[in-house]
């Protein structure tokens, strides 16, 4: 699978396992099998790979929690969001750090340790954008039914719908569109594996909060030592620079996490 899916179904998946009504396992059983345990899709890199290597960043993210705990990840591959609600698994990652819609459906969550958002992708000849608005009146490619495209057509900007976010990059970069209403994950990771693209991408999110979340670790209902094992290697992790690394391994530009 190309990146035209990837990101949608990574999303979904995670949602799926925010659904599931299963409590998860204590810290002191995750130990003492010597396994945490990961829900990821199996063919939707960036995130993640079954068979590719590098694995998906989430993969990788993975492994440095579980070597941080001192037990080895174990993945559980899935497909789709039935199978996600009926594995085994403790972790999921890049989940959206909505605390109360999280608890809704049962989820703990870390602490943030990512920002993302809803930004630009631009060609390399566009003249200086900044933000949305600077691109009222212009074609700009957005997923449909999607809250960027509600918020930029309120505002005049012409919207060119599409199904999945590598095929508006794409649009971009043939001219078809002037910009595109996309995450930073798939712009880097297309330039990475299309060095000639020179593709830029614009945070418009920073000033847009209905377009911007920092992304936790989610965990079936867990008991406080196992959130606080989490949190504590998130920060180890954030500060040597692994995290930063990993990304950058897919193309991707790492932000911090926004404070509460």
């Amino acid at each position: 699978m190309t990146g035209r899916r990837a990101a949608a179904l990574a999303g979904a998946l995670a949602a799926a396992f925010a659904c599931s009504t299963a409590d998860g396992r204590p810290l002191s059983v995750i130990r003492d099998r010597g396994v945490l345990s990961q829900c990821a899709h199996a063919n939707a890199l960036p995130f993640a790979s079954k068979t590719a290597d590098p694995p998906g960043f989430q993969i990788e993210l993975g492994r440095a929690l579980a070597a941080d705990l001192g037990v080895q990840l174990s993945v559980e591959w899935v497909t789709s969001g039935v199978q996600f609600r009926a594995v085994d698994c403790d972790i999921v990652l890049d989940t959206i750090a909505v605390p109360e819609a999280q608890a809704e459906r049962r989820l703990d969550l870390s602490k943030p340790y990512r920002r993302s958002g809803v930004g630009l992708v631009l060609s390399p000849n566009t003249p200086e954008v900044r933000q949305f608005d600077d691109l009222i009146g212009h074609r700009v490619a957005v997923q449909t039914r999607s809250l960027a495209a509600m918020l930029l057509g309120r505002r005049g900007i012409r919207l060119a719908s599409f199904g999945y976010e590598e095929e508006m990059v794409e649009a971009v970069m043939k001219g078809e569109v002037e910009a595109a209403a996309v995450s930073q994950a798939t712009v880097g990771y297309f330039n990475l594996r299309h060095p000639d693209a020179h593709l830029r991408f614009v945070h418009a999110y920073d000033t847009e909060p209905e377009l911007r979340w920092n992304l936790s670790v989610g965990l079936r209902r867990s008991d406080p030592a196992l959130r606080e094992a989490i949190d504590a290697a998130i920060d180890r992790l954030v500060t040597s620079g692994t995290i930063e690394k990993i990304y950058a391994r897919y193309g991707i530009e790492y932000r911090p996490a926004l404070a509460p």
